[in-house]
């Protein structure tokens, strides 16, 4: 390798740059945005504590060709018993020798703090995006989903990643939703529960983080990595998203006693708008972005981002009255604006949601994998339950669309 050099990354110019080398030709590809890599892989991400983060980047004298971040999120390995580390946003050019090099540089630093396992790629944060990499199902990515080439997978295998974590992404045609089952299923939930829906008011964030917040501690308090949230946690993020959010694609549930018990949240797919910006929401880039998003014509789709239901209601139809509420917003606005949804992140050790997917006429469009590697010996641990993807179509990677 007397070629290539490796060295820790300071400079996102180089960072940024391997997207160039490795999918500069690919017509299918869709730069995530710089901000959004910037601020996971930086002091802005609350889960960064000041010494829990490196990057690297390797180049071969002339050119970036590959890159890769390791970090470990202090406060969920709290609540593991085998201490984790991650590593994500791996990049690299057709060379084994390369990916080899990024991957050990990355298990190097993570065992010297500690960690007996790493997982990868992940996010450093929360997991409803950049989780696990793209194995079946290679077309445009959606917004903040990872997409990477085929030949990634053997890197990873060959060099001891066994799979760990399978992660869905389910399509469906809004049109073809079961409008007319959902209503009269909503209709009997209502009546013989008491439980009603709201959307989040864009006049009204702070009340809305904070119902979010509340939900989602509800729904998820007895998963694996569960970090609690606050309305504080989740503000930021709203303010965020203002300017892209869609009132009609989200909504809270609650109980009887005004309690929020569920949680459904989807987003434009904004990468349907992020052609030839390259990740670049400057001067040049904003306003061609925002002119695509307000003009052009081509068929819109939505990604959903969180849906959680509190254990206690999930017998309960609260699904299927949160789904009808958002189909039916608006004088069906979501399927006279929207042609695709997509339920991102979606674990396939949930049967339970991927059957309520199912039932929703959506259906397994691509599949990612979280790897698992010991870094000590002795490290044990049981993979989570998997579903049998094999009959999920490949796609094609570089095709244009």
């Amino acid at each position: 390798m007397a070629e290539y050099r490796i060295e820790e990354n300071t400079d996102w110019g180089p960072w940024h740059g391997v997207l160039d080398t490795v999918y500069g030709s690919n017509p299918q590809y869709v730069y995530p945005l710089r901000s959004d890599i910037e601020g996971i892989l930086s002091k802005k991400n609350a889960a960064h504590s000041g010494d829990n983060l490196r990057r690297w980047v390797m180049t071969d004298g002339k050119r970036p060709v590959g890159r890769i971040a390791a970090f470990v999120d202090t406060e969920r390995n709290k609540q593991l018993d085998l201490p984790s580390g991650g590593i994500g946003f791996f990049e690299s050019i057709e060379d084994a020798a390369v990916a080899r090099e990024l991957l050990t540089t990355a298990e190097d630093w993570l065992r010297s703090r500690g960690m007996q396992v790493v997982d990868g790629p992940i996010n450093f944060g929360e997991r409803d995006k950049f989780w696990g990499l793209l194995v079946r199902g290679w077309y445009r990515p959606i917004y903040q989903e990872t997409y990477n080439p085929p030949y990634y997978r053997a890197f990873f295998e060959d060099n001891g990643y066994r799979p760990h974590e399978q992660c869905l992404t389910m399509r469906g045609i809004v049109s073809e939703f079961p409008g007319e089952r959902l209503g009269k299923l909503a209709a009997r939930v209502r009546e013989r529960y008491g439980l009603y829906t709201k959307q989040i008011d864009r006049k009204n964030l702070k009340q809305g983080a904070e119902d979010f917040a509340q939900a989602y501690n509800a729904a998820f308090n007895h998963w694996p990595y569960f970090k609690p949230l606050t309305g504080d946690d989740i503000y930021p993020t709203f303010q965020q998203m203002k300017p892209i959010m869609d009132p009609h694609l989200t909504c809270i549930a609650y109980n009887k006693e005004g309690r929020p018990i569920g949680l459904a949240g989807l987003i434009p797919d904004i990468n349907c708008f992020l052609d030839g910006v390259n990740g670049k929401l400057d001067l040049f880039g904003l306003p061609k972005f925002l002119y695509r998003l307000k003009f052009q014509k081509q068929p819109r789709n939505c990604k959903g981002i969180a849906f959680g239901i509190a254990q206690d209601y999930q017998r309960q139809g609260v699904y299927p009255l949160m789904v009808d509420a958002m189909f039916q917003s608006g004088n069906r606005h979501t399927s006279r604006t929207y042609r695709y949804v997509d339920m991102a992140t979606i674990r396939g050790h949930n049967k339970l949601m991927v059957d309520t997917c199912r039932q929703m006429n959506t259906d397994i469009h691509r599949v990612h994998l979280a790897y698992r590697k010991g870094l000590t010996p002795g490290a044990h641990w049981e993979p989570f339950e998997m579903m049998d993807v094999s009959q999920v179509p490949p796609g094609d990677y570089g095709a244009k669309e």
